[in-house]
């Protein structure tokens, strides 16, 4: 009877336990069995949302309507989807302290977080083919600082010019080292600034730049649209995620039951 406990109460910490991970270049749950197991019907999104649940938070499933909770957030909560399953369902992702926790949330849980793609699709019409404007750069910044989108309000990447790397990465902005600049498009700004989007350098995607002044950090901050946040509460554990724990217990209850009638049985034979 002592080892089947012990094996139950096994059993009970396995199920509340996750080990999520990601790859290097296209992320990946290596943990997450639906995944695996319909990875061709998974949609690559790679954006970052809010948690904006009904009820002030968000739960994060084992599966899309799965009963196992992963994590839950309060709404506010920045959190990064990797895939999202038939348009309803998002893979989710929060990283603290180096480590990542990763699960399903319903798509209509989290609102987006304006990025460079809704930066794009605002201002098509306003962004040209990158004509070598920076190819004449003759500054002296110390820096380069790019941002998610032009007026975002925090720097998202800096590199210093001449901080080691094999080409200066004004060298790979003005395309005046082996390779032609990463800059492949422009915006001008309201103020009459030009700023060039890169989509990959250095291992990151998608960053713009002022082409006037690159090492800026004053930029007036640009007014974007988002939707308004239900009033966070405090994270409340659904019902449906205690059955696999009353399922243990049943187990455990029901085969003592089995174990001391067979052993009162037994006993009584023997006497």
């Amino acid at each position: 009877m002592k080892r089947f406990l012990n094996c139950a109460l096994a059993v009970v910490m396995l199920l509340a336990l996750t080990a999520p991970a990601y790859a290097d270049i296209m992320w990946e749950p290596r943990s997450n069995h639906f995944y695996e197991s319909h990875r061709q019907e998974c949609e690559y999104n790679t954006r970052s949302y809010y948690a904006n649940g009904s009820e002030g938070f968000v739960t994060l499933y084992d599966a899309p309507g799965g009963s196992l909770v992963e994590a839950q957030y309060e709404n506010g909560e920045l959190l990064w989807v990797g895939y999202t399953y038939q348009g309803k369902w998002a893979l989710a992702s929060y990283w603290q302290n180096g480590e990542e926790t990763t699960g399903w949330v319903p798509m209509e849980d989290l609102s987006l977080k304006y990025d460079y793609l809704s930066f794009e699709e605002e201002y098509a019409d306003r962004i040209k083919p990158y004509e070598d404007e920076f190819a004449s750069y003759g500054g002296d910044a110390e820096a380069v600082n790019f941002y998610e989108y032009p007026g975002a309000p925090e720097i998202r990447e800096s590199f210093e010019t001449g901080s080691g790397h094999s080409m200066d990465i004004l060298e790979i902005l003005t395309g005046s080292g082996e390779s032609s600049s990463s800059i492949r498009s422009i915006f001008v700004d309201e103020d009459g600034r030009t700023w060039g989007y890169v989509p990959y350098m250095y291992g990151i995607r998608n960053i713009w730049f002022c082409l006037d002044a690159p090492d800026g950090t004053d930029f007036p901050v640009r007014e974007v649209s988002e939707t308004t946040l239900i009033s966070a509460r405090e994270p409340v554990l659904p019902a449906v995620s205690y059955g696999p724990y009353v399922l243990v217990a049943a187990v455990v209850l029901a085969t003592g039951g089995i174990l001391a009638v067979f052993y009162g049985k037994r006993r009584k034979s023997t006497d």
